[in-house]
Parts: C-alpha cells; structure tokens; sequence
C-alpha cells in the first residue's frame, strides 16, 4: 500500500513537473515570439537628385527652390525642393522604379538674364524627365534639363477613349483634338499640319532606335493631316480650334459625349460609315500608313500621340520608313524634329503597374519630357486628356494653359469637360 501510494505520489510529481516544464516553454516561446517582427514593410532608402541647368545657360544661378518630382509607376508622388546647389534630398524612399522629373517657367525677363538672348517674346520652360529609373539605395541622381521656348499655339485636348453606349456598346465617333493660341496675338493656323504618331503596340522605333538610326531628328508618323492653306484662318489669343472625325452632336446617341457641332474641321469618310456634317471644312489628309482609314486613326487604348508642325516643304516628299529593322511592311512618315511646335505622348495604360506603358514612349524629352494616359486598358471610358490652367494670364486676361513641356505635369483627365472648356 505504501509502495503504491508512492508510485502514485511520483507519478502526479512528474505530471505537475512536466506541465510546468511544458507551461515554462510556451511562456519563453512567447517572450521570444514578442520580439520578431513580422511587419512586410519594405526597406526605405535615401536618394538625391542634382539638376544641371541647359547648356544654353550662361551662369548657374537659377537652381535653388526647384521642385523635384519621383512619381512611381502606380502613380504615387514624392516630392522635394532643391538647394543652392541644385539638389533636391529624398528620404523614406521604397526602392522602387521612378519618374524623376522637374520643370519651371521662365519669364521674357528670366529667359533673358539667364541666357543674353532677348529675341524670345513668350518666354521659356526649363524641364528634365528621367523614365524607368531604379532607385534602390544610397545615391545621387543627375537630372539634365532642357530649354523650351514657351509655344503660343499648344495641344490643348485629346479625347481618343471612346465611350459605351446606353447598350453597352462601343462608340468612337465623337473623337476630337483641340488647339489653344495662349499668345497675346492673333495666330494663322491655315497650313498648319497635324500628325499622329504611329502606334503599334511594340513601337515601330523606340527612343534608341531614332537615336541610332536618325541621330534624333525626326519624329515618325502614321497619318498626317492640314489644315487647308487656299485662305487664312485666325484664331484669337484665348480661342480654341477643334478637329474632328464626325462635327454632329454626340450627345443625341450618347449622354456622356460631346456636342461637336461647333468644331472647326472634319477628318471625313466618305463612304459614309462616320456621319460627316457637309458644313465643317475638311481636313485635307497628306499621308496615311493605311489606304483604308482616311479620317484620324485615333485608338481607344492608346498609344495616341500628336503632334502639330509647321513647314513650307512638301510632306509627301519626306522620308517613308518601313518599323527599325524592316524592309516590308507598314510605312511611316518620317517628320523632321525642327519643324515640331508641340508634341503630346499619349501612352497605353498598364493595368499592371496602374500607370502608363512608359517602355513605349515616342517623344523626345525636348518635345514632351513626360507622357501622360487614360485609366483604361481597352478605352472606353469618356476620358479626355486635357491641358492645366497656369496661374498667368494673357495681356487680355485669357488663360494661359501649363506648358512645362513634360505632360506629366501638365494634363489631366476628365469624363465631363467639353470642347473649348478648360479649368478656371
């Protein structure tokens, strides 16, 4: 009996012993448990980024109090202001792949002082744009900039998305572009040439092959479109200038188009498949990289960039290029760079990165540092792209639009703004 009792009495020792063995275990677990940190935030970094002023500049002194923008490809934006020396200081940074861009106006009177040219009436934009950039630690970015004569005629709107229907279906036909005069005088858009850039999903030339191939010199093109020359046309500091592949009323078939009634020109299709309005001018076509598309290929999805031009050569004789390495296939107008007055590269949305395709850029940083696009992968969603206000007025008091040359900065997107409307 008494050998049982102890038995047992050893038995419930060793229970109570390992339980509070087991109970010692978890409560360490824990305690040490409590000091890992589970947190999945990345890792931040530090950066900086140096502007050097353009080449055109004779001292350099104008870098202080510059902003300095890393916008990352889902669209989120940090920004920072430069020293005296021209650096602008990032902190808390995800290594990640940026836009790192800056741009500011300069008035007659800072363009002169800045360069000893006094011949520029409009003034001038200085800007800098780096795509694709990795920022993955300790480091200092060097960001040229460039020098823009301030244009006086702009782009002022694309609306290429297209729109559905009270059946859901799509409807093109309201497309259209506008032009601004900004300028303090009256402007003779009559000859004036509108080009699209050509659009294939993987570019016909990317940046480097231009480089390669045109040394930076012309931009290509797939249609290109005048408007006619036989008498002039002015368009009042302040007035808009509207082109269209269709001048009725969009919003007797669709609520959210737009009235066109009023445009200026028409793309027409004469055979009747786009309603044409017989008393909007037309636009003359000069070429066309497809036979069968005579009005303005503008595609729903984008890519869409323009440009307007002027010269007093004639186009048709300008070179035709087959796509980088080809030598069949699809033709484009080769354009020369010099007779470029404003550009808009219109990039493809990427559903991925919630932003634009940037791989597929066109422009040159001269012509558009940046790029702007729809939030649309297939189009069809009412967006316009439209140009900001700039705090100037003219000398009449008309609004002056933002031109920074770098349309990420300069554009926005809209479903209800109608021609010749712009923000206040």
């Amino acid at each position: 009996m008494k050998n049982k009792y102890r038995q047992t009495s050893k038995k419930k020792s060793l229970s109570f012993k390992s339980k509070w063995l087991t109970l010692c275990a978890m409560m360490l677990a824990f305690g040490l448990g409590s000091c890992v940190d589970y947190s999945d935030e990345a890792t931040t970094v530090s950066a900086k980024v140096r502007l050097t002023l353009p080449e055109e500049f004779t001292s350099n002194s104008g870098l202080e109090g510059r902003t300095v923008v890393l916008m990352a490809q889902n669209g989120s934006r940090l920004t920072s202001t430069t020293d005296a020396e021209g650096v602008a200081s990032f902190s808390n940074i995800v290594p990640d792949v940026y836009t790192v861009s800056a741009s500011w106006e300069l008035t007659q009177a800072e363009y002169a002082a800045a360069t000893g040219d006094n011949v520029v009436n409009e003034g001038a934009v200085v800007s800098g744009n780096l795509n694709n950039r990795l920022v993955k630690g300790e480091e200092t970015i060097a960001l040229p900039t460039v020098l823009a004569i301030n244009r006086s005629l702009v782009i002022g709107k694309i609306y290429y998305a297209g729109s559905k229907d009270a059946n859901k279906k799509n409807y093109l036909a309201g497309q259209f572009i506008e032009l601004y005069n900004q300028s303090d005088k009256a402007i003779n858009v009559a000859g004036l040439y509108i080009g699209l850039l050509e659009s294939n999903a993987a570019p016909a030339y990317t940046l480097d092959n231009l480089h390669e191939k045109f040394s930076d010199s012309v931009v290509v093109c797939k249609q290109v479109f005048r408007i006619p020359a036989d008498k002039a046309h002015a368009l009042k500091p302040g007035e808009s200038l509207v082109i269209t592949n269709s001048a009725i009323d969009h919003t007797a078939k669709v609520a959210t188009e737009r009235n066109l009634l009023t445009a200026d020109y028409e793309a027409k299709f004469p055979t009747g498949r786009i309603v044409n309005n017989p008393s909007t001018p037309a636009l003359e076509q000069k070429f066309s990289s497809f036979d069968k598309i005579p009005n303005m290929n503008l595609l729903q999805s984008g890519p869409c960039g323009v440009v307007i031009f002027r010269t007093e050569k004639d186009v048709t004789k300008f070179d035709k290029v087959y796509s980088y390495g080809k030598t069949k296939g699809s033709l484009w107008l080769a354009v020369p760079k010099r007779y470029v007055i404003d550009g808009v590269d219109i990039l493809k949305y990427n559903s991925k990165s919630g932003g634009a395709d940037v791989a597929t850029k066109h422009l040159y940083n001269d012509i558009d540092g940046g790029y702007t696009t729809i939030s649309a992968v297939n189009g069809y969603n009412g967006e316009v792209v439209y140009r900001k206000t700039s705090t100037r007025k003219g000398k009449d008091g008309h609004r002056i639009l933002q031109d920074t040359n770098n349309s990420l900065n300069d554009f926005k997107l809209s479903t209800t703004i109608n021609i010749r409307e712009y923000d206040e």
